[in-house]
């Protein structure tokens, strides 16, 4: 088949304005082979502009950014509106952070592992703060949350082992699940009057906790949420519904707690391991009582004659005294 004049005209075109340095054709059983090399490609290679940055990353701090910052005294400026995911992770040379008014939200595992970190300067405007962000920060001793800040993820302060005070939002709706599991050093918390649940092992593992101040709206102690803590005394609030399996196992200087006639669930083992303790007030018939709730060595437990109580205090051997 001939080579039409139009692709010959084409050709020459293309010549003319410098875009193809050869091009052969062949006539052979009705095939044409074409080869095109471009005199322009290198030249348009180096020249190429940069890829645009991620429009999604824009505002953002990043462990790219942060890999470049690495500074005792860490400054996020206020071209930042978010601190990502994992930006700051196991970075321990950080030793005091401060957050520019900017910053809104702090990503999950955001600080987690930074070991040296001792301080942080938190602006009012920060709204979300994600889980484990500041997990095993364990020379942190000063923090200050936002007065507007809404929810504690879990496992938020896990491991900060130098945290002796900190000062919840009165804004504050939930704690979640080990916020501050083995905070060694925690000494005095007061939990704000919307919070109504204190989660599984939100308080585990606090050996210096000497001082809890429960909310009145609180409705569940869950399981194993005060394990280990060291107050002698609680005042368990009017209202409180359930009171979880192993909530205060081991607290080895608690010597007394009233159960207020509101709860109807105590679940096994809540009390148990607690040496000290001396004197439980129990004047009501809670719906469910677990096995082994208190040692059976010198507590007494004060209830009302012949009540479920009464019966459930013979079954396991504990000593009882009546109130008429």
């Amino acid at each position: 088949m001939p080579v039409s004049g139009a692709f010959m005209a084409a050709v020459r075109c293309w010549r003319q304005r410098g875009g193809i340095k050869n091009i052969h054709y062949t006539e052979e059983g009705n095939e044409m082979a074409e080869n095109i090399k471009s005199t322009n490609q290198r030249e348009y290679t180096n020249h190429r502009r940069p890829p645009e940055p991620n429009s999604q990353n824009r505002g953002v701090y990043t462990t790219a950014i942060a890999r470049q910052n690495k500074v005792r005294h860490l400054v996020i400026g206020g071209e930042y509106r978010t601190i990502g995911s994992k930006a700051c992770m196991n970075i321990t040379k950080i030793h005091r952070l401060e957050l520019a008014p900017s910053v809104m939200s702090i990503g999950e595992n955001a600080f987690r592992g930074c070991t040296q970190l001792v301080a942080v300067k938190m602006p009012g405007s920060v709204r979300e703060i994600g889980e484990a962000a500041f997990m095993e920060c364990r020379k942190l001793r000063e923090i200050n949350l936002p007065k507007k800040l809404r929810v504690i993820r879990p496992r938020t302060f896990k491991l900060c082992r130098a945290l002796k005070i900190i000062e919840l939002p009165e804004a504050l709706e939930e704690i979640g699940e080990n916020a501050f599991i083995d905070c060694d050093s925690l000494q005095t918390v007061v939990i704000p009057r919307q919070i109504e649940m204190i989660a599984f092992r939100t308080f585990y593992g606090c050996k210096q906790l000497q001082q809890v101040t429960l909310p009145p709206e609180l409705k569940i102690i869950g399981r194993e949420a005060f394990v280990g803590c060291c107050f002698q005394s609680l005042t368990l609030p009017e209202g409180l519904v359930t009171i979880g399996d192993s909530a205060f196992l081991k607290c080895k200087f608690l010597e007394s707690i009233h159960i207020p006639e509101s709860v109807r669930r105590i679940e096994k083992w809540a009390f148990h391991g607690c040496p000290r303790l001396k004197k439980v007030v129990l004047l009501h018939d809670p719906e469910v009582m677990g096995d082994w709730l208190f040692n059976r060595g010198n507590t007494v437990v004060h209830c009302k004659r012949n009540s479920k109580v009464d019966d459930y205090c013979k079954e396991f051997q504990y000593k009882t005294e009546y109130v008429d």
